[in-house]
């Protein structure tokens, strides 16, 4: 694992820009077709690409038996449950309370890298970024966001999970040894459509939910595979596998603000005074969690 340069904070950036516009397409998506489905859909337009893609580089699927065991364990944390636990709960719970409850995230990574790595370990200065980040995440969306706590309990523990799968399945991506990072993506993206796939087609019937969905629900169903889920993944793996699971998770502090800023733009919703102040603090944690005391003390 190396630091982290500036155009890995750009690549941070554009993921969370990306995710933060997955939010309104899924609440598009979610009011015609049923959350398997749509997990379904979305894989299955990314692997079609990202396939299509890595033939094009003359790369091809490997054919090692335990890489193909990984592959399937990663491949239901990163996708396959994450992907169907926020479509379910997003039919309960608003997109600002989700964006929240997955704001957990840098925080399970942070632990689970601790205890599961040997080069992203727990410090100080990484917990002070993890708590700033948060705090930048609850002014970015407000504290009447907290208003439906409570409320639709187990669609905000079913969000927590999909949080938690994120970061499980950050630290079993390290462990992969392919070098291709298009590979690994293909791989899981197809392994992921094939463990969702039978869910969908024996509890949704989703030829039926397609066939009656509007036009905006099957366009916003396609960008979420071309771009949340397949350019997405590419960036996201790429991260984790160079500068590892903890740096990768903080762009669950900057998504909430994207997906704030997006609703304004697209959607006319209000933008609140507090959206910047939110976004430095967001700044501000991820910067001091880069922070060591050797570094500080070199420089007094």
């Amino acid at each position: 694992m190396r630091a982290p340069t500036l155009w890995d904070f750009i690549l941070l950036t554009s993921l969370a820009a990306i995710w933060g516009s997955a939010f309104l397409a899924i609440k598009i998506t979610v009011e015609d077709i049923p959350p398997a489905t749509i997990a379904t859909g979305r894989l299955l337009v990314a692997s079609i690409v990202i396939y299509l893609y890595m033939r094009s580089r003359s790369l091809s699927l490997p054919k090692n038996r335990k890489f193909w065991q990984q592959i399937v364990l990663i491949s239901f944390f990163s996708m396959a449950a994450p992907f169907a636990m926020i479509s379910w709960a997003e039919q309960f719970i608003s997109s600002g309370l989700t964006a929240i409850l997955m704001a957990t995230g840098p925080l399970i990574a942070l632990i689970l890298s601790h205890f599961f790595s040997t080069d992203d370990r727990f410090t100080l200065f990484k917990f002070l970024g993890v708590l700033v980040g948060f705090a930048g995440v609850i002014v970015v969306l407000g504290l009447e966001t907290f208003s439906g706590i409570g409320d639709n309990f187990y669609a905000q523990i079913i969000t927590m999970f999909a949080a938690m799968c994120y970061a499980c399945s950050g630290i079993l991506v390290r462990r992969i040894k392919e070098k291709s990072n298009t590979v690994v993506t293909a791989s899981i993206l197809i392994s992921a459509t094939a463990l969702i796939l039978p869910v969908s087609l024996i509890f949704e019937t989703p030829w039926v939910a397609i066939a009656s969905s509007e036009t905006n629900s099957i366009l916003a169903l396609l960008y979420l595979g071309l771009i949340p889920t397949a350019l997405a993944f590419i960036l996201r793996f790429y991260l984790i596998r160079e500068v590892g699971v903890t740096f990768a998770s903080y762009v669950g502090y900057l998504v909430p603000f994207f997906g704030v800023l997006w609703g304004a733009l697209f959607l006319g919703e209000r933008l609140p005074s507090t959206t910047i102040i939110g976004l430095l603090l967001i700044l501000a944690g991820i910067a001091v969690s880069r922070l060591h005391f050797k570094k500080l003390q070199k420089n007094t």
